[in-house]
């Protein structure tokens, strides 16, 4: 037993110490721009390094529709670690106009991290043009503006027929 609890204890040390990736803690925008009516989908990424007592802004400008999603991974690849935690919203702007989404706050340790603000022009809308909302790792049952995709329809291959 005191051997298993030995190699663990050296595996899980050489695992953190493996870690040479910097850690990183970024703001992600679907797009910088939109037009009224439409969604924005806002991600802070914390890339190698664990977080905690994460800070979201007010989000000024825009009426929450979704979120905060919350999703992490770690992987081992030849002994480097890596870790991604991230935090998503979906935001629908109230008016036309020029905004700034705020920094989102973390704490790494003892240590706060903080995006840079980020800009997002809305423009108006007359005709009511719907933009698509970005398809990565989105959960259909928390947006009740989108519909899930149905299933995919097999289309019957016409046969030719030749008579002689």
């Amino acid at each position: 037993m005191r051997w298993i609890l030995f190699i663990s204890m050296l595996f899980f040390a050489g695992m953190a110490e493996a870690q040479d990736e910097p850690i990183r803690w970024e703001l992600k925008l679907s797009t910088d721009s939109l037009l009224l009516g439409n969604v924005l989908k806002v991600s802070f990424k914390l890339h190698n390094a664990q977080g905690r007592n994460f800070q979201a802004p007010a989000f000024s400008g825009f009426q929450l529709i979704g979120g905060p999603n919350q999703s992490s991974s770690m992987s081992i690849v030849n002994g480097t670690v890596s870790r991604e935690s991230s935090y998503s919203f979906f935001l629908q702007p109230l008016e036309e106009g020029v905004f700034f989404i705020d920094p989102g706050i973390i704490q790494v340790g003892e240590k706060f991290l903080e995006t840079p603000p980020l800009e997002v022009i809305v423009f108006p809308n007359p005709d009511g043009v719907e933009q698509t909302v970005p398809q990565e790792n989105l959960n259909w049952e928390s947006l009740p503006w989108q519909k899930p995709p149905g299933p995919k329809e097999k289309k019957k291959k016409k046969r030719k027929i030749y008579r002689i």
